[in-house]
């Protein structure tokens, strides 16, 4: 017992003289550290202005793919460099770092600190990316949580939801995932009309609106087919209104656009020709003593 408290008083001993004889070292080897780091990102962003100049939003999913490759090699040569700082921030130290550099003293570090997860989180984190499930500014959903791709690393991916909420995901936890913008997208419009209304009238209406909007200069570089009435019929009886499904394949990250567009053209042109777009209606019964059959329509 003595033995190993004065094997540790030594090695802290050691530690404190070797400090105080290559605290330059250190603070130098730091220094490097972070001019490196600062470095790496500048370079990183510089890339990602390049791209955007360069590479036009035609080719959105290059964009895209070249967006995340950079940021992962940019995570990669940081974290290599930091790693590297710290053992030879150690060395200064005269702390061994062979036991560290060799396959076992790895293992062992890596279960002493309890990182089994960090583990996992890489691995899955790699195959993503060589699998290419998302890249960045990709629109994805996992689990309760969806958003824009914002940040992605080996460990981790980062998604800002709508609200502008920024969720950090371990890759570990991506089992299912849903991608709304890979290669190309579709936007899905549902068009309820009254009862009394003519279903061939309202079909040829239909296709006259996105016949309209498909030839518009605007909005026809964004769409890959047509929109068309899915079926050229009725999609559902509801409760209050014959429903019409539109569908239209669009260029990726564009199906919202699209929708909201098609939605307002028709919204314009039923109001134009009368045609009636329902809403609920209750009915709500009023009694008092005089009239017991008082009714009101809300």
């Amino acid at each position: 017992m003595a033995e190993e408290n004065n094997a540790a008083a030594f090695n802290s001993q050691r530690i404190i003289e070797n400090l105080k004889s290559n605290w330059l070292n250190i603070l130098i080897v730091i220094a490097a550290v972070i001019i490196i780091v600062l470095i790496i990102k500048l370079v990183s962003k510089k890339i990602k202005k390049t791209l955007d100049i360069k590479i036009s939003s035609e080719k959105a999913e290059i964009k895209k793919r070249s967006y995340t490759f950079s940021a992962v090699i940019s995570n990669i040569i940081i974290g290599l460099t930091v790693f590297a700082g710290i053992l030879i921030i150690a060395d200064q130290f005269g702390i061994s770092i062979v036991p560290i550099i060799t396959g076992a003293g790895i293992v062992s570090v890596i279960v002493g600190l309890g990182a089994q997860s960090l583990v996992k989180d890489l691995i899955n984190g790699s195959f993503i990316l060589f699998e290419q499930w998302y890249q960045i500014n990709d629109v994805i959903e996992v689990g309760s949580v969806s958003g824009v791709v914002e940040k992605f690393s080996l460990r981790t991916t980062a998604i800002r939801s709508i609200d502008g909420v920024i969720h950090y995901i371990p890759n570990s936890e991506i089992k299912i995932l849903s991608n709304k913008t890979q290669e190309w997208s579709r936007a899905v419009v549902s068009v309820g009309v009254a009862y009394k209304e003519n279903t061939d009238r309202i079909i040829s209406e239909l296709k006259k609106i996105l016949n309209d909007f498909s030839d518009e200069k605007e909005y026809k570089r964004l769409i890959l087919e047509k929109p068309e009435i899915l079926g050229e019929g009725v999609d559902e009886l509801g409760e209050y209104a014959v429903k019409f499904k539109i569908i239209c394949k669009v260029k990726s990250s564009n199906q919202w656009l699209i929708e909201r567009q098609l939605r307002k053209r028709i919204k314009d042109r039923f109001d134009e020709l009368g045609i009636e777009i329902p809403f609920p209606c209750n009915n709500v019964y009023l009694r008092n003593q005089r009239d017991q059959g008082d009714q009101r329509d809300v």
